[in-house]
């Protein structure tokens, strides 16, 4: 039987096949992918990752994929391999390296992108402890790369082509095994070369449990599901609607006859679970970005805008503007949509503010800028007032606006993509010129806890937020909620003081996923799921 791998001794391969004695080495190790067996002495998390012709292959398109060399625990260690990423359009299309694994959460890796570098440490409930990042490198996809992570001490350095890229110091963990991910792409990994302080290990790598549930992971209109929000509906059931297509943008072929649609999910235990995804609304176009509320009176009302296949040439899709539909049976029937914008469009909830009025944060461009906006009903939504523009203050915002009332009374309005803010003194008819907020981020999402704490929930980098102890004058640090990147944050407070926070995968078959957290004034803690 051939060898798993080969252990070099000075300038002399010497072929190994169980290790022999000592128990410890320091010296290098080649791992064999092409030998018989070769595949058994890695852990692969799902099916994703295999062994194939002499390589490993990695397919994260649909979500991170993750092997593990087991047989070998290492202290100082230097890790070296070959890596191709497939081309594609869209996606990050990163290949990550590993050391120093306690288990399958609690690594260091690097993670090289299409142009960056990134040091990661990933603890439990924590993924991404950025350490130190380099960009501009020119690492085009479909061509082989060399990398290399290298652990020593509390040192660890980063090359790639065999050019040193940075070094940090990180002296958390101390040792473990090697491995290696993908992530928004599809990787090959080959040529392994180990060298360092190796331990001989049979003990079985630990799986934690996911800090995360999935709501949805493929809502029958072509497994991509996006664009999450939910609300607790007064039956005590928390809502998740989401937009479900076959990609990004679904307009309306031959496999989704009406494009896009909207749907939704119901948990009857605090998000634990969740039901299968039923339709809410599905009209003749893509009908996208949702978000739920339900009002004090009872009533539910689900925003969302609308993309149509476009006819002229060279262009894709012409928007139609914000809508929505409401029910007053806790979403058993639904109304006819109705028009609350016709080109501004939304990507956070429908706001009831502490006297009764409704207000709707908004985006649109005019005149090769794009700024925030709003737009007010005072008769519950049965009608809407003119969109109300927010001065983006000369910089192009994308916006995504969502707004959310201080206990002055004022509101206070977050728009992407730098994050700015603006401020409202008069219910939402006027509002100050934005300014930065002093930390990027997209998508932004609003909670105040019941201790009175206001989230701010967002993506980039990945799926974050930041937290506010004096109604939004300060934010905190960045806090990382997962590494997924489509995030599109939503959240809502639960029976026990916790909270719960949905969001996106992002990449093909992207699906919606949920974590508990709770937010205290020394900081937020990650709880099971």
């Amino acid at each position: 039987m051939k060898s798993i791998f080969f252990l070099a001794v000075s300038c002399l391969a010497v072929l190994i096949s169980s290790f022999g004695t000592p128990r410890s080495f320091a010296e290098q190790l080649t791992i064999d992918l092409s030998a018989d067996g070769a595949a058994e002495r890695w852990l692969f998390l799902d099916s994703t990752a295999a062994i194939r012709d002499g390589e490993l292959i990695l397919d994260g398109r649909q979500a991170m994929s993750r092997a593990f060399f087991q047989p070998v625990q290492w202290d100082d260690v230097t890790l070296r391999a070959k890596f191709l990423v497939e081309p594609a359009e869209r996606g990050v299309l990163a290949c990550g390296f590993i050391v120093r694994a306690a288990d399958t959460d609690t690594y260091y890796y690097v993670h090289f992108d299409r142009t960056q570098a990134i040091l990661v440490r990933s603890d439990s409930g924590v993924s991404w402890n950025e350490l130190k990042r380099i960009g501009g490198l020119k690492k085009p996809a479909g061509e082989w790369h060399e990398g290399e992570l290298q652990a020593v001490g509390d040192t660890l350095k980063i090359s790639l082509n065999g050019k040193l890229l940075f070094e940090a110091t990180d002296p958390t963990l101390q040792g473990g095994r090697i491995g290696f991910y993908a992530n928004q792409g599809r990787a090959h990994v080959k040529d392994i070369v180990v060298t360092g302080v190796g331990h001989k290990t049979t003990e079985e790598l630990k799986v934690p449990p996911k800090q995360y549930v999935h709501v949805c992971t493929d809502a029958g209109a072509g497994a991509y599901e996006a664009f999450p929000d939910v609300c607790r509906l007064s039956d005590d059931r928390l809502m998740a609607v989401f937009y479900a297509g076959y990609g990004h943008v679904s307009l309306p072929n031959e496999q989704l006859p009406q494009g896009g649609r909207v749907s939704y999910c119901t948990s009857d235990d605090e998000g634990h679970t969740w039901s299968e995804a039923k339709v809410l609304y599905d009209g003749p176009d893509d009908d996208r970005d949702p978000s739920i509320v339900q009002l004090s009176n009872g009533r539910l009302i689900c925003n969302f805008f609308s993309l149509r296949k476009a006819d002229q040439p060279g262009k894709r899709w012409t928007g139609l503007g914000t809508w929505m539909v409401a029910s007053d049976d806790l979403g058993r029937t639904w109304s006819a949509p109705q028009q609350i914008a016709k080109d501004a469009y939304c990507s956070s909830p429908i706001r009831e503010l502490s006297d009764g009025r409704l207000i709707l944060g908004l985006y649109r461009e005019a005149n090769a800028s794009a700024h925030g906006a709003v737009v007010i009903s005072d008769d519950g939504g049965q009608t809407w007032g003119d969109v109300i523009d927010i001065d983006n203050g000369g910089t192009r915002l994308d916006a995504e606006t969502d707004i959310i009332e201080r206990k002055d009374g004022t509101l206070y309005a977050a728009q992407r993509p730098a994050m700015y803010f603006s401020v409202s003194k008069d219910r939402g008819r006027t509002w100050s010129v934005s300014k930065p907020m002093g930390f990027a981020g997209h998508c932004p999402y609003f909670l105040r806890t019941r201790d009175d704490i206001i989230l701010l929930a967002h993506r980039v980098p990945s799926t974050s937020l930041h937290y506010s102890l004096d109604e939004c004058e300060t934010w905190s640090d960045n806090v990382l909620v997962d590494t997924v990147g489509g995030a599109y944050p939503s959240m809502v407070n639960l029976k026990d003081g916790t909270v719960l926070i949905v969001y996106y995968e992002e990449g093909g078959g992207s699906s919606i996923r949920a974590k508990r957290l709770r937010a205290t004034r020394s900081g937020i803690e990650w709880l099971a799921p």
